[in-house]
């Protein structure tokens, strides 16, 4: 057995107490009884049984506070499973949001390869290994259960508007977008006009634009200032787009906007 605790606070919204690994057969048993924390096990070679259900390597079971049960290893093909024990009064949330078990609280997952590799980084800390850095783990943990949707259609769409969101204040290309989510930029192209009854380069501009009038209003920035933060090189340039899309300057919209100090 391998045993990392932590520095952790019984106080937290969420926190872990400790990891660990077990691969010798003898002590892979517990039970029957109950527990006041939450308890995932991941195995990863051989079999066993969670509350007299089979559970083989790619499953494992989640225990919850003051539940009754128990867990052993199988004679002929003993487990060796990882584990972590963790609670606070966010844990319920997260386990509803990311484990998804069935009615007798086993789950299957999918990343081997990513859970091994994360374990060896785990119990090669030190202990106690300090508590930011164990929930930090356990977030990367949790974050090999969620599911990526498949991108088709419209979510492409959805997307690309978001990355465009992240960042229009460079000097952002619609190719680079499209080859961000996977696609070809024509293909973005046609995506945005169906969806969106627009080019992606018009929906890009709008953004900068919506930025632009919202700095002129509401920031004492010059125009410099404002034109690097939504992504163009020079004054010039940027007012230019500005004027060609507002039928002013940036400068005549921010007096028209703002009373003058006399």
């Amino acid at each position: 057995m391998n045993i990392i605790t932590t520095e952790f606070s019984a106080d937290s919204n969420l926190f872990v107490s400790s990891y660990g690994f077990e691969d010798i057969s003898k002590n892979a048993h517990w039970g029957k009884g109950s527990r006041d924390v939450y308890i995932l096990h991941y195995v990863l070679s051989g079999e066993g049984t969670f509350n007299n259900h089979i559970v083989t390597s790619g499953q494992g079971f989640l225990i919850t506070p003051k539940t009754i049960h128990e867990y052993h290893s199988s004679a002929h093909n003993p487990w060796s499973y990882f584990w972590v024990i963790f609670g606070g009064t966010s844990a319920e949330t997260i386990c509803s949001r990311f484990i998804s078990t069935d009615q007798n609280n086993i789950f299957t997952f999918d990343f081997k390869p990513e859970l091994l590799s994360l374990s060896d980084s785990i119990l090669s800390e030190e202990t106690p290994m300090n508590d930011t850095k164990a929930l930090g783990y356990f977030l990367l943990l949790l974050s090999y259960h969620e599911k990526k949707r498949p991108l088709t259609g419209n979510h492409y769409v959805l997307e690309a508007k978001k990355y465009m969101s992240i960042h229009f204040y460079r000097n952002l290309s619609i190719k680079e977008v499209a080859d961000t989510i996977g696609i070809s930029d024509r293909y973005l192209y046609n995506l945005f006009i169906k969806h969106e009854g627009i080019a992606p380069k018009q929906y890009l501009n709008q953004l900068k634009l919506k930025r632009a009038k919202s700095m002129l209003k509401n920031t004492n920035c010059s125009i410099s200032e404002i034109a690097v933060s939504i992504g163009f090189p020079d004054v010039l340039t940027f007012s230019r787009f500005f004027s060609k899309n507002m039928g002013c300057s940036p400068t005549a919209y921010q007096n028209r906007l703002k009373p003058s100090s006399q």
